[in-house]
């Protein structure tokens, strides 16, 4: 019933910022303007050169060649205003050019987010019609923004000029707000006074009153295009809030909905599971009965000498019972070692329980059996004949053999299991051993990354990494991360996104030492966070790297005598096992 896969993901990209819209020459120069001008730096120089420049024009020095009005300085200060016109026109441009990918941005992600709300909904119907037979268990209407969204495009700055006057305030703030259009002035000024001062002007001589009166005039046309671009910004991100506003009300509403639908479905759900239980219950513990008799009477004891050693249906109801019990508490007990039981959906994956596990098992077990035999009132254990006394003796008072009778029992699980329908998985918890959590990002992503690079490099050995060398190397990572039973293995290989960053012009040689570096760097990894994982480690990598040279046979001529495995990836597992060596990493 799933359907993943069928929707688009979120747009992998980077937040927009203006640096984004200052590209070329001309915008390191706009950036480089704007930084400077627009600094507190910048204003406290501009008073100190202010203050000093009129002190020395009416008290010092300057008297003769500034006085009041100060001429030459009103001139540079129509010429400064002009040019911080010009670099707040460019400042604004850029601003609303971020603004408006911003905009398509959001616009693109709200898609994506609605898109995937979609599919869940349609999902959740699915399982309400599986759940109530055909009949949706709760009637409701999606949010009519969704619908709108669709057919609205992202907000844009250009879309607030409309009609003739918004057209030339459109134009009026493209052409004024770029770096041309400061050039432009800055030229014409500096041209200006040279032609004064050269004499091929003489129209408007020092202190230049004409060129200081077009810039004043120049600077109120610039204010008052300034405050217009102001306003169509202003429109703009009003609009823009408007959106994200329906966006985020959409999506909460979204939420509630999928919320008040799981809560209708968790009422059937219960009541299925109130039932599976029981029946799965029965089967299991018939399971375990049947699992602990034969097992009796493999050790030579006669079936029906005592009330545990009969069949099912002959049980007592208290033993019965107690069997029950250990059926409904073994999700439980294979919860404390990482482990979940399944309906069998892949019989090939296999999970065998190391000896840590199996005694802990094995102990959880007999702890329990022990506990409901008290609560029974039962005060001997006529099938352990070979415990250290009558009684109910705790686990550390059992002789070596009824332990690892218990332990056999425990490895017998999962195939007593099979014979039912139902199969063991890993789920990565538990406490044998370090995850992810324990590992930095950086870290935990060389690792993952080491993961692919030492079936990869193995797969290129022979010029080309065959699809059934891959095939192998996915399939081994995917087993790993269920049926492995180190749990740092099992994260890891459940993290793996598969991703081999090859190329079709990839070779051997460009990829082998950037993958060998990557599994040193892992390597180190482990053995800085977690050195009692190391070894696993490096039998895992070269696990993948076995499998991958012995996916398929290469080699021989026209197929004979093909192999295997060849030199060059026998030389390519060489490279990933000394790779993983410390000591020839600090040596060399």
């Amino acid at each position: 019933m799933s359907t993943a896969g069928t929707t688009t993901d979120l747009p992998r990209q980077q937040p927009v910022t203006s640096a984004d819209e200052r590209v070329g020459l001309n915008g390191a120069v706009a950036a480089a303007l704007t930084r400077v001008v627009g600094s507190m730096p910048a204003l406290y120089i501009t008073l100190v050169v202010f203050a000093g420049w009129i002190t020395l024009a009416t008290l010092g020095p300057l008297r003769g060649a500034d006085p009041y009005p100060f001429p030459f300085l009103l001139f540079m200060d129509n010429v400064v205003q002009l040019v911080l016109c010009l670099v707040i026109l460019v400042g604004q441009r850029v601003l609303g050019m971020a603004a408006d990918r911003r905009a398509v941005q959001t616009y693109e992600n709200a898609e994506a987010i609605f898109e995937r709300v979609t599919d869940l909904q349609a999902h959740l119907d699915r399982h309400d019609r599986a759940l109530g037979r055909g009949v949706s268990l709760l009637e409701s209407s999606p949010h009519p923004w969704i619908q709108r969204h669709r057919v609205q495009p992202a907000p844009q700055a250009v879309d607030q000029t409309t009609g003739v006057n918004g057209r030339i305030a459109a134009w009026l703030t493209q052409r004024l707000g770029s770096m041309w259009a400061f050039y432009v002035a800055a030229v014409t000024q500096l041209v200006w006074i040279g032609m004064a001062e050269l004499g091929v002007q003489k129209f408007d001589p020092y202190p230049f009153a004409f060129m200081s009166f077009l810039s004043t005039l120049a600077q109120l046309v610039f204010m008052i295009v300034i405050m217009v671009g102001q306003d169509v910004l202003n429109k703009a991100a009003d609009r823009r809030s408007e959106q994200t506003l329906l966006d985020a009300e959409a999506i909460l509403h979204e939420c509630r909905r999928m919320k008040a639908r799981l809560v209708a479905q968790d009422r059937v759900i219960d009541s299925l599971a109130d039932y599976t239980s029981t029946q799965v219950t029965r089967q299991l513990a018939r399971a375990v009965h049947q699992s602990r008799l034969e097992a009796a009477v493999a050790e030579g004891q006669q079936q029906g000498s005592r009330p545990a050693l009969r069949p099912w249906d002959e049980l007592p109801e208290e033993l019965k019972e107690a069997n029950r019990l250990q059926a409904r508490k073994l999700g439980e007990l294979l919860a404390e070692i990482g482990c979940l039981m399944v309906p069998t959906y892949d019989p090939s994956l296999i999970v065998d329980f190391d000896q840590e596990e199996a005694r802990l098992l094995a102990r959880r077990e007999y702890e329990l059996r022990l506990s409901e035999r008290k609560a029974r009132g039962v005060t001997k254990l006529p099938s352990q004949r070979d415990t250290l006394g009558d009684g109910l003796v705790p686990w550390e008072l059992l002789s070596d053999r009824a332990r690892e009778r218990a332990v056999d029992m425990v490895r017998r699980l999962p195939a007593m299991l099979a014979d039912v329908g139902f199969q063991v998985l890993r789920t990565g918890a538990g406490a044998d051993g370090v995850g992810e959590l324990d590992f930095t990002p950086e870290d935990w992503g060389t690792l993952g990354t080491s993961l692919m690079a030492a079936g990869v490099l193995v797969a290129l050995a022979e010029g080309v990494a065959d699809p059934e060398e891959l095939s192998a190397l996915v399939k081994l990572l995917r087993e790993a991360s269920v049926s492995h039973p180190r749990r740092f293995i099992r994260e890891l290989a459940g993290s793996s996104t598969f991703e081999t960053g090859l190329r079709p012009d990839t070779t051997y040689v460009g990829y082998r030492g950037a993958a060998l570096k990557t599994i040193r760097e892992a390597t180190a990894a482990v053995a800085r966070t977690a050195p009692e994982e190391l070894t696993g480690f490096r039998a895992f990598l070269m696990e993948i790297a076995t499998t991958v040279a012995d996916a398929n046979n290469e080699g021989g001529f026209f197929g004979l005598g093909a192999r295997p495995r060849v030199p060059n990836e026998a030389a390519a597992m060489e490279a990933v096992r000394t790779a993983t060596l410390l000591d020839r990493q600090l040596n060399g």
